[in-house]
């Protein structure tokens, strides 16, 4: 079963990952701006699809308390944390593979 602080620290988790993506979204112009489906930059749409039916699920939970919710919110936890992952791995990525070209 769950238990309040698991739950608790799967919502928080839940929090700082949506925030974290939306800022990126933000900053990045990606909101701002049309896209198209066909468009490279297509995981930014599943982000921005992603982060709110997370957001909606933590405050379902805490609002019901069912299992099947709880399930939910920890299935999608594991999906926050591999999204942080990725982003990890393309950042480390870029930072070991870039050099600085001279003119």
């Amino acid at each position: 079963m769950s238990s309040p602080l698991k739950a608790g620290l799967i919502s928080v988790v839940h929090i700082i990952a949506a925030t974290a993506v939306y800022r990126y979204l933000i900053t990045g112009g990606w909101l701002t701006n049309h896209y198209q489906l066909n468009d490279p930059n297509i995981v930014n749409l599943v982000l921005a699809i992603f982060e709110p039916i997370a957001i909606v699920s933590v405050i379902a939970y805490w609002l019901l308390r069912k299992p099947a919710l709880y399930r939910l919110i920890s299935i999608l936890c594991l999906v926050q944390i591999l999204i942080g992952a990725g982003f990890l791995v393309f950042i480390l990525l870029f930072v070991f593979t870039w050099h600085a070209k001279m003119m």
